[in-house]
């Protein structure tokens, strides 16, 4: 492989600037997912935190302590009054709590709101209909748009660099640590809506929108309560583009034979991810991404970041720019994350109507 980057490729985005007045940030929700990816970001880009709030006290006070957050907040009105219209709103909350917590945000003010959107596309609807109502900008946090490796992937195809794409394929045999989870097993479904939605928005800001959706999911004996935790996913474009998802995420006899990749093919050339932070999610390892182009050879990129935490700190960066006028397109703007949500939905009605039966 040639160590000799092209000055095209070496010249993908993989960054994205930072607000110019960076607004403060009030975290409602203190799990796991601000303890490893939200704070950290936030600290590394020196985005403001204000506050933090969570039904659980006591979470919020050692989380805040941990990061030097000065204001934990006694009760959701407290942090809704302090935050307002001049900082930013954080909802790192699970999909139920989602909805009956916008309704509450102030007229005027900002969010990002944690995905899914809510619980189904019908509740998604609701919450972009309560958030317009309270003229609130908003976006969802579909940060894997954001990860590097993805931003210099959708930047070669949209230079041309890789032709037309005509194939796209997710592929993981990983051990995936539901466990860690509590709400999960109360779910209806887990794996397209928590983990597969994010490939599923991935894809859509990169080929746009499907004509139909094929899937199923299935359970895994290692986890009776989950009402899933493996899928097969195939997006119809037509026949330009075959595009296929499968995601295992029990694989359980490794590190031998694990997988996490991505590969986008061109006509021009191809684009080829491997996860690094799936192939051990509780030790994950960097990603790699090599890029080919037509009349030359495999070459790694370097990157300048990883999913977590720079992909948390480029999603906030483009919400807070946009609500400063400093970028033009909210890239997951809560009305396009809607089409998301309904193609979630379309692949859980797949999997349980299920496929043709021969005769």
């Amino acid at each position: 492989m040639s160590a000799e980057i092209h000055p095209n490729l070496a010249g993908l985005q993989q960054t994205w600037p930072m607000p110019s007045a960076p607004r403060p940030i009030t975290i409602l929700g203190a799990g796991g997912i601000v303890r490893d990816g939200h704070l950290p970001a936030y600290r590394k880009m020196n985005l403001p935190v204000a506050g933090i709030f969570d039904v659980n006290p006591e979470t919020a006070r050692k989380l805040a302590a941990d990061f030097g957050v000065s204001v934990v907040h006694a009760t959701l009105e407290e942090a809704l009054a302090a935050c307002g219209t001049d900082g930013i709103f954080d909802l790192a909350l699970p999909p139920a709590a989602i909805l009956s917590t916008v309704e509450q945000l102030p007229h005027n003010s900002v969010a990002l709101i944690q995905k899914p959107l809510g619980p189904d596309g019908a509740t998604a609807r609701k919450i972009v209909s309560a958030l317009d109502a309270r003229s609130v900008t908003a976006a969802t946090n579909f940060q894997l748009r954001f990860t590097p490796s993805m931003l210099a992937i959708r930047d070669a195809v949209r230079k041309g660099l890789l032709g037309d794409v005509v194939d796209v394929e997710v592929r993981l045999a990983v051990y995936m640590p539901w466990e860690l989870w509590s709400f999960i097993p109360h779910l209806d479904a887990v794996e397209i809506p928590l983990h597969s939605i994010h490939y599923l928005d991935w894809i859509r800001s990169l080929l746009g929108e499907p004509e139909s959706v094929y899937a199923k999911a299935v359970k895994h004996p290692r986890y009776p309560t989950l009402a899933d935790a493996r899928s097969s996913i195939i997006l119809d474009y037509g026949d330009r583009v075959r595009c296929a998802l499968s995601l295992n995420h029990t694989y359980n006899y490794g590190p031998e034979h694990v997988e996490a990749t991505i590969r986008v093919e061109g006509s021009k050339g191809a684009a080829h991810l491997t996860v690094g932070y799936l192939i051990d999610y509780i030790k994950p390892v960097p990603e790699k991404l090599e890029f080919i182009t037509e009349g030359g050879t495999w070459t790694e990129l370097p990157l300048q970041g990883e999913r977590v935490p720079d992909a948390f700190g480029f999603v906030m960066a483009n919400l807070q720019r946009y609500a400063a006028g400093e970028d033009t397109v909210l890239d997951t703007d809560v009305h396009d994350s809607v089409r998301t949500m309904a193609l979630v939905d379309a692949a859980l009605k797949s999997s349980r109507l299920g496929g043709v039966v021969p005769e």
